[in-house]
């Protein structure tokens, strides 16, 4: 058997374990048990229910709001089964101006109106009144919370996050983005209180979870305290985003776009995740991405031109793979007669064997070279993809979405695969073949069983860099044959 083929094999097929078995649980969707949904919408103040909850979710989580104090008590991350509020609540305070507190989390709200994605409550005592909405918009890790209220002039309210995520206090470090500049705890240091030029407050994981807290309007401020962290603000009206999820880039771009657009302003809250090494190397491809998603307006096409790219650098490798291995099967009847030759003398046999590869000018090795310096890029790239969002425009051609699997895809992938494999046997001589040619028959066919998960914008990268290596391989293939034919005449 072709030795360099075999390795290429093994190679590829130890990549596709390794991100089975380390990415694709982050993907799959899992059929959770959903919480107790409200079906009913009502419109119109109803009676209040003391801890009723209401359940909003998405495909990413599932949050559930209590009618006692407003607050919300659980959510829920689907594809990491972690509730970042195991025990914990956000907490609504009031301070009149002559000092008073109210603690609202011992208030019984009205359900003025409830669904999937929205609920308003509404709560009153004397002639004050509060109007709380929360939004979950659909396919994100984050909600939209309003707050109304008439209450009198200075009268101070605070918003707070509990200062642990999932009941824990291990490793957190709390940020705050003041002054258009992001302190970290760990570093810069952060205060404990901030005046109104804070933008944003937050708290982090090591690399796992991030929680911020956003208001969408100028508050008096900012703080931190031993139990807990968020903002005060006299305004009668204000908009909140709360963000609780992964520590993913394309999350929190996602989330700054949507910032930026309402404030036209940049809060770099990209800056809040902490990226590891291949973070880091998967970065610069998911800038390329977006580059090309700004001028297409299509984050197929944006897939297809960065495959375009990555194989165009990598061209000059990907030839001297195919050539040498076309080189290889070229001198195999060499190599078989001096094996026959001289099998009973190694150091002889491989004296001999560097002859030949010195005659046609082969490197053994040089077959296998670019495929192991080809095997870390896609890596990365297979990593920035796996976790990549494309809520901004999923669909591409019949795919509805590119964040998840699409089977008329993957059957093209495999047909792309099996012609790969066939036009490789095509040019493939002598009866040693035979056996790696029936063993190769199977391994489209295995590939499926493996990528049947991944999302369909990690397949039409493959199906892209299968078509141009199949193109790649055909003229290769025909000029050394050419070659072989003017060298025998």
């Amino acid at each position: 058997m072709e030795k360099n083929i075999i390795l290429a094999i093994v190679l590829s097929v130890v990549v596709l374990v390794i991100y089975n078995i380390f990415f694709m649980p982050q993907l799959v969707e899992k059929k959770i048990p959903k919480s107790p949904e409200v079906k009913e919408k009502t419109v119109g103040v109803a009676h209040p229910e003391e801890g009723r909850e209401i359940t909003l979710e998405n495909s990413n989580v599932i949050i559930k709001i209590s009618t006692k104090g407003g607050r919300i008590v659980s959510w829920y991350l689907k594809h990491k089964k972690k509730n970042l509020l195991l025990g914990d609540t956000t907490n609504l305070y009031l301070k009149s101006p002559e000092g008073e507190v109210i603690n609202l989390n011992e208030e019984n709200f009205k359900v003025k109106e409830s669904g999937k994605e929205k609920v308003v409550l509404y709560w009153e005592k004397g002639k004050s009144k509060l109007i709380q909405t929360i939004s979950l918009p659909s396919s994100s890790y984050y909600v939209v919370c309003e707050l109304l209220t008439n209450f009198p002039a200075n009268t101070e309210y605070f918003f707070n996050w509990p200062n642990r995520i999932q009941g824990k206090t291990e490793g957190e470090e709390r940020l705050a983005y003041w002054n258009f500049y992001l302190y970290k705890e760990k570093k810069e240091g952060i205060k404990s209180e901030y005046n109104s030029k804070i933008k944003w407050l937050g708290i982090r994981q090591k690399k796992d979870f991030l929680v911020l807290m956003v208001p969408l309007q100028k508050v008096d401020g900012g703080f931190f305290k031993i139990d807990s962290w968020g903002f005060f603000s006299t305004e009668k009206r204000t908009k909140w985003i709360i963000y609780a999820g992964p520590q993913s880039y394309t999350e929190l771009r996602l989330l700054n776009e949507v910032i930026k657009n309402t404030l036209n302003q940049d809060y770099h809250l990209t800056d809040a995740a902490i990226i590891g090494f291949w973070g880091y190397l998967s970065l610069g491809l998911i800038k390329i991405l977006i580059f090309f998603y700004n001028f297409t307006h299509s984050y197929g096409i944006a897939i297809i031109l960065l495959t375009l790219l990555i194989y165009g650098a990598l061209s000059p490798l990907t030839f001297k793979q195919f050539e040498s291995m076309q080189k290889m099967q070229v001198i195999q009847p060499e190599l078989k007669e001096i094996q026959k030759k001289f099998k009973n003398d190694p150091k002889r046999l491989q004296i001999e064997m560097m002859k030949i590869y010195s005659k046609h000018k082969v490197n053994p090795m040089s077959g296998c070279l670019p495929m192991i310096i080809q095997l870390p890029i896609i890596f990365i790239l297979y990593r920035a993809l796996l976790n990549f969002n494309f809520a901004e425009n999923p669909s591409f051609l019949w795919i509805k979405n590119l964040g998840k699997p699409d089977i008329p895809l993957l059957l093209a992938l495999g047909g792309c695969m099996f012609l790969q494999q066939r036009i490789s046997q095509k040019f493939q001589t002598g009866k040693e073949q035979e056996g790696l040619a029936k063993m190769m028959q199977f391994f489209p066919l295995f590939l499926i069983l493996i990528l049947w998960s991944l999302p369909s914008g990690v397949m039409l990268y493959w199906f892209t860099s299968t078509l141009i290596s199949i193109l790649q391989q055909f003229f290769i293939a025909k000029r050394n044959i050419s070659l072989q034919e003017k060298s025998a005449a």
